[in-house]
């Protein structure tokens, strides 16, 4: 059966809030180990893929999934490395309106890469440079949707261009000079290859990510895991 919803996180630790809120029914493992937990809330259905950190985790194992199923909707979700720049804290949340593998196309001087000569994706020039761009409408519609929701919650949510990493930002002058390049909300490891799948399976797909530290931070201690899985939960079940 396909489901409503296919909701893709890296680890089980990032979504556990949300399924405290909206516990699974059943659960099982694909041949190479990711886990897939099913459940419902209210009458919709949703299937949950722990797909592994990176891109090439999240590549394979979406496309393991979409071999078998057609889900209405794809979830990209998860914590994230929060930009100072943007002026939001750890714990906010944010719907990425495209994604960018900012390690696609071809070296320059700058951080920012020219164009591949060739598309990725058939027709699709964009993913010369690994942009993927969400569907604008869904995005606002979320967006408008979720901010009414958590009004009573507190929890800030915003909507930017998200960029997919390889190599974790390890200073703030780094993460300086990536805001400047790309000006992005939030940087992870997997959306982008998910949006890269998604797109060649032409499945709708949104991303939303809580932040659980400031990009370029390096000290953990100063990091806050549980408060950011907290706000993702609450989002994911009013999702």
């Amino acid at each position: 059966m396909n489901p409503d919803l296919l909701i893709l996180c890296a680890t089980f630790s990032e979504i556990s809030h949300f399924l405290d809120l909206c516990p699974g029914n059943s659960k099982q493992l694909t041949k190479t180990g990711q886990t897939i937990i099913s459940g419902k809330i209210g009458h919709k259905s949703y299937d949950l893929m722990i797909t592994g950190p990176g891109a090439f985790n999240a590549a394979h194992a979406l496309t393991v999934y979409l071999e078998k199923s057609s889900p209405t909707l794809i979830l990209q979700t998860g914590i994230a490395g929060v930009f100072k720049e943007t002026g939001l804290n750890i714990g906010d949340v944010s719907i990425a309106t495209q994604e960018q593998y900012i390690h696609t196309g071809i070296q320059t001087n700058s951080l920012e890469t020219a164009p591949l000569p060739f598309d990725l994706i058939k027709a699709n020039p964009l993913s010369r440079k690994g942009i993927y761009p969400f569907e604008q409408n869904r995005v606002d519609q979320t967006h408008e949707a979720l901010s009414q929701k958590l009004l009573t919650q507190t929890i800030p949510i915003t909507k930017g261009p998200f960029i997919t990493v390889s190599l974790i930002t390890s200073s703030f002058e780094q993460a300086s000079q990536l805001y400047s390049v790309f000006s992005p909300v939030m940087e992870a490891m997997e959306g982008a290859a998910s949006a890269h799948i998604a797109a060649l399976y032409t499945i709708p797909m949104i991303e939303i990510r809580s932040a659980s530290n400031f990009v370029g931070e390096r000290d953990s201690s100063k990091w806050d895991i549980d408060l950011a899985a907290k706000q993702l939960g609450l989002v994911c079940a009013y999702l």
